[in-house]
């Protein structure tokens, strides 16, 4: 038998014993025996301690995907099941808490035995973990990984299993610019404010970041890629040993949750109006490598700038590209930085055939009329305003 001492809530211990027979658990055993003792499962460039605790940050609400364990994770906690190690269970919501502390004893009189303990004490977390819903509305991921490093002891992993769009706390994607700012600048700020949570001597795993269910949309490939950099910068700002992407398929598969959660609007494409403005945010797919005029990702910019490119097709239109920066090094520079941009994307739209005269630049740096005030009163970046003073605007002349 497998004994399992469950903490939750401050309450006093429950202790649960769950019979196991061999057959049952021979198909799970076997898996279970090829954990390594010592190293874990290696995620890349990060191989996580298989006998120390770990901790899951699980989102279980309203507009993130049911929870499902990976087997990298499964290993881990059967490693740490294994050498008696804790495993602990967090709930994502908009105050988060420990749902579940659990200890297992393994004490079979031999190895067959022992491995059973381990598969049944697996499985009766797997079951925890897949019934668990949340008890506050929204959902605060800063929170849940900051309690979550702090309950951890060192050498630990903590698998982080959301969506990532976080809609309370200092990392809400509710504030709409959200997608657009600079992962580092986020990570800096919440460095600067003392936010961040310790992970120092831990390593994290990421888990189903930006893969979402009714009633959130589902994000595209560019805004997943965005929310998982985003939380990349802000675990290894905050010391963590290692840290790995572990990829899971998106099922669309919803939590059933009494607390609401706010559903997070997502960028809009951009709509280029016959005579008119139309701001192309650095969220969208005609966005830029921090710091500097390289497109992110050219084919996407190429397309999302093809309706431009027919609506002028066959006319007489001006077209005046300004670049805009935020509040970043000297104004002569950000109005160079800000020109070459402007210029990127002329590029892009002589290469499919609009006239070059037709097109004028502009670097407007960090005096733009589309920009709002990046700097807090102490003279701190905002990453989200300085996110979206990051663009290129297309002014469209009426036809003449």
């Amino acid at each position: 038998m497998t004994t399992l001492r469950f903490r939750g809530g401050g309450g006093r211990p429950l202790r649960v014993v769950v019979a196991v027979t061999a057959a049952a658990l021979l198909t799970a055993c076997e898996a279970e025996t090829t954990a390594a003792r010592g190293s874990g499962p290696q995620v890349g460039e990060c191989v996580p301690a298989v006998d120390k605790p770990v901790s899951l940050v699980v989102g279980a609400r309203m507009g993130s995907q049911r929870p499902g364990i990976p087997a990298e994770v499964k290993e881990l906690i059967s490693g740490a099941v294994r050498n008696q190690q804790d495993i602990q269970v967090f709930r994502v919501d908009g105050e988060p808490s420990r749902a579940i502390k659990i200890t297992s004893v393994v004490d079979g009189k031999n190895e067959s035995q022992r491995e059973q303990q381990v598969a049944a004490a697996v499985q009766q977390i797997t079951t925890a973990v897949s019934g668990l819903g949340p008890k506050k509305p929204e959902a605060d991921d800063l929170a849940a990984l900051s309690q979550a490093g702090k309950l951890t002891d060192g050498g630990g992993t903590v698998v982080f299993m959301d969506s990532g769009l976080s809609t309370a706390g200092a990392v809400s994607f509710l504030n709409k610019g959200m997608f657009d700012a600079d992962p580092g600048e986020v990570a800096d700020f919440l460095a600067g404010k003392q936010l961040l949570p310790d992970l120092r001597d831990k390593s994290v795993l990421l888990v189903g970041l930006g893969l979402t269910a009714e009633p959130q949309p589902a994000l595209d490939d560019n805004l997943r890629k965005r929310v998982t950099a985003l939380w990349e910068a802000i675990i290894a700002k905050a010391g963590t040993r290692c840290s790995a992407v572990v990829e899971v398929p998106s099922r669309r598969e919803a939590v059933k949750a009494d607390q609401p959660v706010s559903r997070v609007e997502l960028p809009a494409p951009p709509v280029f109006r016959p005579c008119g403005t139309t701001v192309l945010q650095d969220s969208g797919a005609v966005g830029f490598r921090p710091n500097t005029a390289e497109l992110r990702d050219e084919n996407a910019a190429r397309n999302t700038l093809g309706e431009l490119v027919s609506q002028l097709s066959g006319g007489s239109q001006k077209v005046k590209l300004i670049g805009n920066t935020a509040t970043y090094g000297s104004p002569e520079d950000s109005v160079t930085l800000s020109k070459q941009r402007a210029e990127a994307v002329k590029a892009l739209l002589v290469r499919a055939g609009v006239a070059a005269d037709r097109i004028s630049t502009v670097g407007a740096g960090q005096t733009g009329d589309h920009r709002k005030p990046d700097l807090g009163p102490d003279g701190t970046l905002d990453p989200v305003a300085a996110a979206q003073n990051r663009s290129v605007v297309v002014e469209l002349s009426c036809a003449g």
